[in-house]
């Protein structure tokens, strides 16, 4: 962006310092740069500079997003309003920005696409069920590989990254996330259990793919640079608009394109993705450093073992009663039976998750705590004067 400036001292760096800052070549070189480049600024006809008699200053644009911003609008409203499966508007944007995703590297050098399961930092991962009766919960745990796991093909409800009756198993990193995540009332239990992931998976990291960058020596000369940068200043911004939260009357709606996201993540052969990583937007107040992550598994990847066992795996017990009056204490007991997995079960042959057995635990939630931002109305004698909508 070129400034001229009047009698001052202009905002950014001059020609000779911006062409050094921004290729690192030798001043021999840089001062070639700035005759050529003043050389095509000079007008012929009016024998005068593009930038008259002063010398161009200029900033550095602090973001390309803007284009690909725009098309990622457009994708919005078609997904909403025009066609919704097999969208080529949608298809196309999605593979301009994912198609390289198997080649970003963050600032540190780090894949976008990290490794989870055995022998890496990440494969054990949380999930909870909300339960506001007794008898929903003891069913529930009679076969909790199953009903604390990942809803079968056709029962699940439509989330932020899978269709209604879509499966997918959506997790946290931390227990605490799990909780905030499942959103209960006041007075309901939540049962959660811990999951080992068991085989190798791969996911996307929003946190990593919202620092990407250029590869090492890319050219700022080269005409495809202006693209490549477009997209990586968009990349940057994907993370919050695919985490961003959402009100549960716009899910339907908003759900939409973070859906189609998935869809074409879990089906693209090249990028092998078995899921998501991304910040929680319930967890935490918006000083707060992150706790954890939560992790949305494909259908590919989201069985669970001993999910589809023949029976039921467990007996249960929530009370403890006096032995010789009225009184009782909740204090839950599980018994877990060995069963084996079914040859002809609903699920898929390779489970990515087992149940810990020893780590159910149940929640009684007792408190909800908000952090709200105020806003006060201000009382005003008319709204003629001022730029309200």
């Amino acid at each position: 962006m070129a400034v001229i400036h009047f009698g001052r001292t202009p905002a950014g760096n001059d020609l000779q310092a911006t062409i050094s800052e921004l290729t690192g070549i030798p001043q021999e070189a840089v001062e070639v740069v700035v005759e050529h480049l003043g050389t095509l600024w000079y007008d012929a006809d009016s024998g005068e500079s593009r930038y008259g008699d002063d010398d161009p200053w200029f900033v550095l644009r602090s973001s390309m997003a803007e284009p690909l911003g725009h098309a990622w609008r457009e994708m919005e409203d078609s997904l909403r309003s025009d066609i919704r499966y097999f969208n080529p508007k949608a298809l196309t944007l999605l593979s301009t920005i994912f198609g390289e995703l198997i080649n970003d590297r963050d600032k540190e050098g780090q894949p976008v696409v990290i490794d989870a399961g055995p022998h890496t930092s990440l494969k054990t991962l949380y999930r909870g069920r909300v339960f506001q009766t007794d008898e929903a919960l003891v069913a529930a745990l009679r076969w909790p590989e199953r009903f604390l796991g990942s809803p079968a093909a056709g029962l699940g409800a439509a989330g932020r990254m899978n269709g209604q009756g879509q499966p997918a198993f959506y997790g946290a990193t931390d227990p605490d996330i799990c909780i905030a995540e499942v959103r209960p009332p006041v007075g309901s239990r939540i049962a959660m259990a811990a999951f080992e992931v068991i085989r190798p998976l791969r996911l996307l990291d929003l946190r990593r793919l919202a620092n990407v960058e250029l590869p090492p020596g890319t050219s700022l000369f080269d005409p495809a640079t202006r693209a490549a940068a477009q997209r990586r200043d968009f990349l940057r911004t994907l993370g919050e608009r695919l985490s961003a939260p959402v009100v549960p009357e716009l899910q339907d709606r908003d759900y939409l394109v973070t859906q189609a996201v998935a869809d074409y993540l879990a089906a693209h052969h090249k990028l092998a993705v078995d899921g998501i990583i991304y910040p929680s937007a319930q967890s935490r107040r918006p000083d707060e450093p992150p706790a954890g992550d939560n992790v949305v598994l494909f259908r590919k990847a989201c069985d669970v073992t001993l999910s589809d066992a023949e029976d039921a795996t467990a007996q249960i017990a929530l009370w403890e009663y006096e032995e010789d009056g009225p009184g009782r204490w909740f204090r839950p007991s599980i018994n877990f039976m060995d069963r084996n997995a079914s040859r002809h079960g609903h699920r898929a042959v390779h489970p990515a998750l087992s149940l810990r057995r020893d780590s159910i635990v149940i929640h009684e939630i007792s408190a909800v705590r908000y952090y709200s931002k105020p806003h006060p109305v201000e009382s005003v004698t008319s709204l003629n004067d001022r730029h309200y909508g």
